[in-house]
This record gives C-alpha cells, sequence and structure tokens, in this order.
C-alpha cells in the first residue's frame, strides 16, 4: 500500500471475545438443499458478531466482518456501534472461537476487504475508509479516508462487495438508486445508477468498470482473470462483466446508464 503523510490516530472501543468462556445458546440450523458432497455446519453467530453485511477472508484463515447492529435504518442521534469483527477458529475444529473487534464507532458498514499490511478497507456510508493495525494487537490504531462522496441515497445500496482483482486493483459495488461524484486527484468521477467501480490504491486511479445491473451485489473471478456478477433484483442471474459494458438495470428497462 502507498505510504500516506498523513494518517488520523482514533480511538473506539475494543474488545476480544472468547467464546467458551461466554456459552451461546444453539439455534436451531435451517434446513438446505444441498449437492453431493457438501455439507452445511455453522460457523459463527451472535453474541461473536451482529448482522453481517459482508465478509471476507484473509491470508491467515480469519474471516473479517461488517457487523451492524443498525442496518437497515439509522435513527436521528444514533450512537455509531457498528463495527468490523474478525473471526478466528483458532483450535481447528471448524467453528470460530475467538471474536475480536478490529475497529469500531461505525454506522453501517456495507463492506470490507483486508490487505496483507495490517488493515483494511471498509465501505462506511459515503466514504472508503482504510483501517491499519501498526503495532500488531490484531486492532486498528489508525484510520484513513481513502475516497468520500460515494451516494447514500438507500443503504440496501451503498458502496458494497469489496473485492481484490487479479490486477491488484480494489474493485466495488454500488446499486441502482446511488448517485455518486468523487473527486480524486486524476479528476471528477460519476456513476448514477448500478454499477462496478476499479480502483488503484497506489495510485488513487479510480474508473467505472461496468455499468448498469439493478443490484450488482456478486463479483468474483475465475482461473483465467474473466469476472462475473451477479445481480440480486430484476436482472438475469450471472453476467460476464466485459469492462466499459452497459447493462440493463433491470428487466425490460428503457433506458441503461
Amino acid at each position: 500500500m502507498k505510504e500516506v503523510s498523513e494518517l488520523t490516530t482514533f480511538n473506539v472501543q475494543r474488545s476480544t471475545f472468547n467464546v467458551k468462556s461466554s456459552p451461546v445458546r444453539p439455534q436451531p440450523i435451517p434446513t438446505f438443499e444441498i449437492g453431493d458432497g457438501f455439507e452445511v455446519n455453522l460457523w459463527a453467530e451472535d453474541p461473536q458478531l451482529h448482522k453481517p453485511i459482508e465478509v471476507n477472508w484473509d491470508a491467515q484463515g480469519r474471516l473479517w466482518v461488517a457487523s451492524s447492529e443498525v442496518y437497515p435504518q439509522i435513527k436521528p442521534g444514533q450512537p455509531a456501534t457498528d463495527s468490523i469483527v474478525v473471526l478466528e477458529d483458532t483450535d481447528g475444529d471448524g467453528k470460530a472461537d475467538k471474536s475480536t473487534v478490529f475497529a469500531g464507532g461505525l454506522l453501517i458498514p456495507t463492506g470490507v476487504l483486508p490487505d496483507s499490511d495490517g488493515g483494511c478497507y471498509v465501505a462506511a456510508s459515503h466514504q472508503l475508509l482504510y483501517f491499519k493495525d501498526t503495532n500488531g494487537d490484531g486492532k486498528a490504531d489508525e484510520k484513513r479516508i481513502v475516497l468520500s462522496s460515494f451516494g447514500t441515497e438507500d443503504t440496501h445500496h451503498n458502496l458494497h462487495t469489496l473485492r481484490w482483482g487479479y490486477d491488484g486493483h480494489i474493485y466495488m459495488n454500488q446499486s441502482i438508486y446511488t448517485h455518486t461524484h468523487i473527486e480524486t486527484p486524476h479528476g471528477i468521477v460519476r456513476l448514477n445508477s448500478g454499477g462496478i467501480w476499479r480502483f488503484d490504491p497506489y495510485t488513487d486511479q479510480l474508473e467505472v468498470f461496468t455499468r448498469g445491473g439493478c443490484n450488482p451485489w456478486g463479483h468474483a473471478w475465475d482461473d483465467y482473470g474473466n469476472s462475473f456478477f451477479t445481480d440480486g433484483a430484476g436482472f438475469q442471474g450471472i453476467s460476464y462483466c466485459v469492462p466499459g459494458a452497459m447493462y440493463f438495470t433491470y428487466a425490460g428497462a428503457r433506458r441503461e446508464l
């Protein structure tokens, strides 16, 4: 990651929760229809985390969670109690037994993406933030605003689905009711509906990767570098990501954005 001359030090309430010392009441597991050779097990649950909005794994096998108590609506005067939680299975039994609040003081974080430098990128309202652990205690002690002025018209559609691409860029989604106008060192970039962003964290170059899709929530790559996104509302399931393409915002739409 690029070195930054100005970093803001912050203090938040941080804690580590050990499941073994605080037993969790077993919850019924839903009935799933799964393919041959697969099984479903409960890996983590409340109070290890609250509403999990997005998750991503790191190279150490830890699960990073954008966890919210207040999603989807923020009430007037609502305290900022949401957090980024790191879940670990320390004894290898297939269940998370350690939950650490890496960063707190957030309101509805909708995306989290760990890096290899002791930090993570967080989609939080109109901002893309970067938190870093500089002393190795597993908890963030520095915070930086990376990008600002993402649209916030609908918490369901705010910046989300943070992914590392094979090219070292960060890919991020937003959904149909969001209007974004961001000023970067390279100029203003706009996206007035759903779509996928591509961001270079080393040069601060931001661009629109694809436009359209009503609610493009998923984004994944195959072994050949091709990427695909899914639409959560009214589109056509899984679509191939063509760089620069413009997709219908919903079935029967009269226009493309």
